[in-house]
């Protein structure tokens, strides 16, 4: 198997992205490893399949997601099968700086943590 390439773990953060602006459940299931770590303002949380389907069922707009564009995208290669990507975002007016940690299982890629921080 190849090393992880900027190219394609930012096309896959980039469909994550489009599945939440479509509220896409299952796309959003497909690129996500189970349990998922979160981190944010509001804490650590470990989200298992269900709990995240019924956090994408619930959401009654995805309005804050449509303008979000990844911006100055940065590549970490831990190893062939793990990479880190960092980039910021503007969530509704708000700089934010993400990272995610996405890792190839069974020869997919899946993300198994998210962190978004706003900017102070």
């Amino acid at each position: 198997m190849n090393a992880p390439n900027k190219e394609e773990i930012l096309n896959l953060e980039n469909q994550y992205w489009d599945a939440m602006k479509t509220k896409d459940v299952e796309a959003a299931v497909s690129l996500t490893k189970f349990p998922c770590i979160v981190t944010g303002p509001e804490g650590v949380r470990s989200i298992d399949e269900e709990q995240y389907r019924q956090m994408m069922n619930a959401m009654t707009s995805t309005d804050r997601f449509k303008d979000i564009e990844i911006n100055e995208p940065q590549l970490t290669v831990l190893n062939e099968d793990a990479a880190l990507l960092t980039y910021n975002i503007e969530v509704s007016g708000m700089k934010m700086l993400d990272v995610s940690t996405w890792v190839r299982e069974n020869g997919k890629w899946v993300c198994a943590y998210h962190s978004e921080n706003p900017v102070h």
